[in-house]
């Protein structure tokens, strides 16, 4: 972490801290309820903001069933249509379980694929930047 300070003390405009990022693929069949399940449970804060995530356009997911799967061994691949959520948890790993068990309780596969990896996560820092030309609250833009 000694490494993480020393960037946070070069930088004027934000700072850098210690979080999880998640991804997750999830079927067709997987409606909002997943990411919304999430929120419910951690918050999914990024600075100011609550129910901050990332979700992909579709793209196309593989697998085999083998032994020891509900479908049991098939001969064939199957291809299905997929997408991905993405999201940061900040800081215990008791929240990044909580945000997990999430995922696992309402995800409509017995096996989702879900990849966690240690990040570091920007932070605003919002004192001396409001009157910036260039964000979106000072060119007109709508949200």
């Amino acid at each position: 972490m000694r490494e993480m300070s020393e960037l946070n003390g070069k930088l004027t405009t934000c700072s850098f801290v210690a979080s999880w990022m998640v991804w997750v693929e999830l079927a067709d069949r997987d409606d909002a309820r997943v990411r919304q399940a999430v929120v419910d449970a951690v918050g999914l804060q990024y600075g100011p903001y609550e129910g901050v995530a990332f979700e992909s356009g579709p793209g196309k997911q593989f697998f085999q069933p083998k032994q020891g799967s509900k479908l049991g061994n098939t001969e064939e691949a199957v291809e299905m249509p997929a997408r991905v959520l993405t999201f940061t948890v900040e800081g215990d790993l008791g929240k990044l379980a909580k945000a997990i068990e999430a995922v696992r309780h309402t995800h409509c596969y017995e096996e989702p694929v879900i990849i966690v990896q240690q990040v570091l996560a920007s932070r605003a820092d919002f004192s001396e930047d409001r009157e910036n030309p260039n964000r979106w609250w000072n060119r007109g833009f709508e949200v």
